[in-house]
């Protein structure tokens, strides 16, 4: 009988398959979840954005790539026997097409914006293959409150920096809404 952790990893291989097939503009294969729960969109169009209780993220698509936007919490990543509870995840994660796919993942957060960092950093470590496989990974926390002071906070400087030195990426941490456009997504605000 396979161990929990075993059929954890074997669920975790196939959602990382998906998503490579999907970016590829292929069918996905069966999957446990119902595609309309893991994919809210898979084409072109101009602007791709995700919201939750009055924050929101848009990404504006000015290159015209393929963007496959895929639900994380509860779509990918769902809670069942192989999922405990208490894993933590990003909300969303927005996959862009290149040679090597980019990605953004997306979390969406009431006011803690520690616990919205630990869920972008638990994302990167529960697929770290398909991560390190993209040419550029983007971490984006959008808040309902202010943004506290975290320029100095060790979280935030681990975080930020693992983006930037492993994965060609950055972080960007936004009130209420967060909207930029492909081209941008190496700018940082200083």
């Amino acid at each position: 009988m396979a161990t929990k952790n075993a059929v954890f990893m074997r669920l975790l291989a196939f959602r990382k398959r998906l998503i490579a097939r999907t970016i590829k503009g292929e069918e996905p294969e069966n999957c446990n979840n119902r595609k309309d729960e893991c994919i809210e969109s898979s084409d072109e169009r101009s602007s791709v954005k995700c919201e939750e209780k009055k924050k929101r993220y848009i990404l504006n698509n000015t290159r015209k790539k393929h963007i496959v936007s895929y639900k994380m919490d509860g779509g990918i990543i769902c809670v069942d026997a192989t999922v405990p509870a208490q894993t933590p995840k990003c909300d969303y994660l927005y996959v862009v097409e290149g040679e090597r796919p980019a990605a953004i993942l997306v979390e969406l957060k009431g006011v803690d914006v520690r616990k919205a960092m630990g869920q972008i950093d638990s994302t990167l470590m529960l697929f770290p293959k398909f991560f390190r496989s993209c040419s550029n990974v983007y971490g984006r926390i959008v808040v309902s409150s202010s943004i506290p002071r975290l320029k100095a906070e060790p979280s935030y400087l681990k975080l930020q920096r693992k983006l930037m030195t492993s994965y060609g990426g950055n972080l960007k941490i936004q009130e209420r809404q967060l909207e930029e456009k492909d081209t941008e997504l190496d700018k940082v605000k200083p």
